[in-house]
């Protein structure tokens, strides 16, 4: 007779489990339920690895579909860019940029004449809309500049070395333009906070325009990269 080690129940000596308790009498042995138990575990372990396979597929499909459809819907949009800049050059010609920039200045004059017929209404309008209206003809001037900028551009490549130079003098003018308005109201609200700003502007618009500039020629080396690229598949 052999004692169970677990309950100390006497089983004969041939027995392999406990017919109190169940437990294995004899080692390496398993109860027919640590035996379902095992089985049990080993088809869950499979499931789990078929299913977590299954997901990394899917996120893997589903992953390129997102890429291809960005890719598609970029490449549709890059060509539905160009159609209309191909369009609008193939109609105006060389007076498009003039255009566009009078379309501009309308636009602006159009808020000046809102900002005059509301002055009575907020005070603040009464002083930006002057100063717009003085500096109408220099933003008028570097809008007509960054047109005519991106027309020489898409018609010669050479002339793009010189347009990140102009692109980051435009941001400039603005910038420029709206330290002339705080100035203008910090006496009339009595915020010399404005004052402050203008002045923050003011010295900030040398390392402004060198962050512009440097970032326009790595976006344009970028672009040449990628067309001189394509250009070889291409081939």
């Amino acid at each position: 007779m052999q004692n169970c080690p677990r309950c100390a129940t006497k089983n004969d000596d041939d027995a392999l489990f406990c017919t109190n308790c169940g437990v294995s009498l004899k080692t390496g042995a398993t109860s027919p339920f640590e035996h379902q138990v095992k089985d049990f575990a080993k088809d869950m372990e499979q499931l789990g690895r078929k299913a977590g396979d299954r997901m990394v597929k899917t996120a893997q499909r589903i992953r390129d579909n997102t890429s291809d459809a960005g890719k598609h819907v970029e490449q549709r949009i890059d060509r539905a860019s160009k159609h209309t800049e191909n369009w609008y050059d193939r109609t105006f010609g060389i007076l498009g940029p003039l255009i566009s920039s009078f379309v501009f200045l309308i636009v602006i004059r159009l808020v000046i004449e809102f900002l005059r017929i509301s002055k009575d209404n907020v005070v603040v309008f009464s002083i930006i809309g002057p100063m717009l209206y003085t500096y109408l003809l220099l933003l008028f001037g570097v809008t007509l500049l960054s047109s005519y900028t991106q027309y020489f551009s898409r018609k010669s490549h050479q002339f793009r070395i010189f347009s990140p130079l102009i692109y980051a003098i435009v941001p400039i003018v603005w910038l420029w333009v709206a330290m002339q308005i705080l100035n203008s109201l910090s006496g009339p609200l009595d915020l010399p906070d404005l004052k402050t700003a203008a002045l923050s502007i003011e010295q900030n618009l040398p390392t402004i325009f060198i962050f512009v500039l440097l970032l326009g020629y790595v976006i344009l080396a970028l672009t040449m990269s990628q067309e001189q690229k394509r250009k070889l598949q291409q081939d």
